[in-house]
């Protein structure tokens, strides 16, 4: 039973790491076989775990929240400082390209239970980190956790037509770019004001989700 439910466990997260990629890459409508190829299992394996495509994007974005929250506060608690926890954030948020998938992904979700306990973790997370960065002199005043969420989505969605060697150069650039443009000092007011996530969440969801009754592949 132990070996069974291990099996189990592995091919899920397989299979939430394939769609991840294929989501960020192809958008909500990649097809489902080629992600259960990807993952190294059949599509019967899948659709037990996923029965429809609105499971398999939901899991995904709450998997990513998580993956965003246990590395916020991973850092926060492992680096020597808060302003080197930021970095190490970020960094690791383009590295893995964790945060563009609930800007792809938003509209198709439909928020359960295990979102909104998720999304209340990650914003916990990002605010003890901004305002440790901000406490010690090494963030801006004018960014919230909710615009370095917006900025890092932006800067991990995938370039399209560029190859993907290319694609990394560009977003090492843009990071260190970013991560500058984050010290205090010396530097021009933002425009408008501070994103609120609440507003992102409800604007994301103002589009038309996906429905179980759509073709799958």
């Amino acid at each position: 039973m132990r070996e069974l439910r291990a099996d189990a466990r592995r091919n899920r997260d397989q299979i939430l790491r394939a769609a991840h990629l294929a989501f960020l890459d192809q958008g909500p409508d990649a097809p489902l076989d080629q992600i259960a190829t990807s993952a190294g299992v059949g599509n019967a394996t899948l659709y037990r775990h996923f029965p429809t495509r609105a499971d398999l994007i939901g899991a995904v974005v709450v998997d990513n929240m998580t993956q965003v929250a246990a590395l916020a506060t991973d850092v926060l608690a492992t680096e020597p400082s808060a302003g080197e926890a930021l970095a190490a954030f970020t960094t690791g948020v383009v590295e893995r390209r964790i945060v563009a998938m609930l800007p792809i992904l938003g509209s198709h979700v439909t928020p359960d239970l295990a979102f909104h306990q998720t999304r209340a973790r990650l914003l916990a997370a990002l605010d003890a980190l901004v305002g440790a960065a901000r406490a010690e002199g090494a963030l801006r005043g004018d960014v919230s956790a909710a615009d370095l969420v917006m900025f890092l989505a932006v800067l991990t969605r995938p370039l399209p037509s560029v190859s993907p060697g290319l694609g990394d150069a560009v977003r090492a650039r843009l990071l260190a770019t970013l991560l500058d443009g984050l010290r205090p000092g010396g530097t021009a007011p933002l425009p408008g004001s501070p994103v609120d996530a609440d507003l992102i969440t409800a604007d994301l969801g103002s589009s038309q989700p996906v429905r179980d009754g759509e073709p799958q592949v």
